[in-house]
């Protein structure tokens, strides 16, 4: 598997990780968002409830109860057995409650609740009136002047395995005729006895719109999840579909981007490589040469430039060929190679010539290296078709310093060196001393 590939697949997992998490997330942000709108629209049913009851208790109050009073009778607790009454305003929404939650228990249940209750059905019998009450009665006041404006309390929870909102609203003492006639009922020997058995302080007597009662709304929230659940689906579907769309566009875009890149490169390489050898060319020398110049200027550092050219080379080509010829020069190349520093610098300029660039180095350590250099090429042997063959080498030496004027005078100064070199017999190094 080539670089490319193995990068193109840590390019995809790291990338599908990240589309993953993304997803994750917008899932849970969606169905972090809708509990919230279920849980407001249940809210909003609930209150919607609320205000109907009270609107319908208060019309039974005015246009029922108060006709009756001028007639002569009115409302009563204990109107079964008292002809020409009818029930408490009280009574009546506990009535309308039962009836309405008879007929719309799948969408909503409601009734009215007290801790002052006349009767046990409107009590606070279960935890979350329990729990929700004293938090109504925290926004009571002692001397209200005006009506209170009073924040209903509710929660989700499970009751009967099914999964509901739980609200409670108050419901103040509206009027003057609902206080005189609850603050009578509890002064009543029958009342008190029932508050002493409750163990609950008898003698409570109500200032207008205090806290007298409320209403308790349960929401089943099952059929509105399901229909949301679907909804959920539907969106999680197409934000996987935009995710996955997303990811092979990118990693298409990716893919092309690093064929593009990898294409560049490779022809930057080969611009300034040799293809035989894969050593720098003569332009890639050029542009490290002049780098080493401008360190010598920069850092006033001495560097070393090594000519070389090969001796009994073109009798390889004459007789065995050219094919023969270009394995010598790379077998030559890696002998070069494996006889210099990490920080120096070997090139192919053409032909049979080669340069090296030895960096930081002394003259003398430079002539030591360049014998060396001569030394492995004269030991390299290269086997043709049962012949073994092999060349010799001029090295010609000169600095790089900073008095140089330009780079061409280093090479210049080199190549001078190396032609002494082979006039003096050949294989063999010298130095330029200037």
């Amino acid at each position: 598997m080539n670089y490319l590939a193995r990068r193109t697949i840590r390019t995809f997992i790291l990338l599908a990780a990240s589309f993953a998490l993304m997803g994750m997330l917008a899932t849970f942000l969606i169905r972090d968002t809708a509990d919230y709108f279920i849980e407001r629209q249940a809210v909003a049913v609930a209150d919607i409830v609320v205000t109907l009851s009270k609107t319908a208790r208060s019309i039974y109050s005015k246009a029922v109860v108060k006709k009756l009073q001028e007639d002569g009778t009115g409302s009563s607790v204990d109107y079964v057995h008292k002809p020409g009454f009818i029930p408490l305003p009280a009574q009546f929404l506990k009535l309308l409650g039962q009836a309405s939650t008879k007929d719309t228990a799948r969408l909503f249940r409601y009734k009215p609740v007290s801790k002052w209750n006349l009767e046990p059905t409107q009590g606070l019998d279960d935890d979350f009136l329990r729990w929700a009450w004293p938090r109504l009665e925290a926004q009571d006041l002692k001397k209200p002047v005006r009506p209170i404006a009073w924040t209903p309390v509710w929660r989700i929870e499970q009751q009967n395995g099914e999964k509901v909102l739980r609200y409670l609203a108050a419901d103040p003492a509206s009027n003057q005729l609902c206080v005189d006639c609850h603050n009578g009922y509890e002064s009543s020997s029958d009342i008190i006895t029932q508050r002493k058995l409750a163990r609950v302080a008898p003698g409570k007597q109500w200032k207008l719109h205090q806290l007298l009662g409320a209403l308790s709304v349960t929401v089943p929230l099952d059929r509105i999840e399901t229909l949301a659940a679907d909804q959920i689906r539907r969106a999680v579907l197409w934000i996987v579909a935009i995710l996955v769309s997303s990811l092979a566009l990118i990693l298409g875009a990716y893919v092309w981007s690093a064929k593009q890149r990898r294409k560049v490169a490779h022809l930057s390489w080969q611009a300034t490589h040799d293809a035989l050898t894969e050593l720098i060319n003569r332009r890639g020398f050029e542009r490290s040469l002049h780098r080493f110049w401008i360190s010598a200027i920069e850092e006033n550092t001495a560097h070393v430039l090594a000519m070389i050219d090969l001796d009994g080379f073109k009798p390889i080509n004459d007789t065995y060929g050219h094919q023969a010829g270009d394995e010598m020069l790379k077998a030559v190349s890696k002998t070069i190679k494996a006889c210099l520093r990490n920080s120096d610098l070997v090139a192919r300029l053409g032909g049979d010539e080669f340069a090296v660039l030895l960096h930081g180095c002394p003259l003398e350590h430079a002539q030591e290296i360049a014998e060396g250099i001569r030394r492995a090429i004269q030991e390299t042997q290269v086997d043709w078709n049962g012949h073994s063959i092999g060349v010799g080498a001029s090295i010609g030496l000169a600095r790089i310093t900073s008095k140089l004027e330009s780079p061409q005078d280093a090479i210049e100064a080199a190549d001078a060196a190396c032609y002494v070199a082979k006039k003096a017999g050949k294989n063999r190094v010298y130095a330029n001393e200037e």
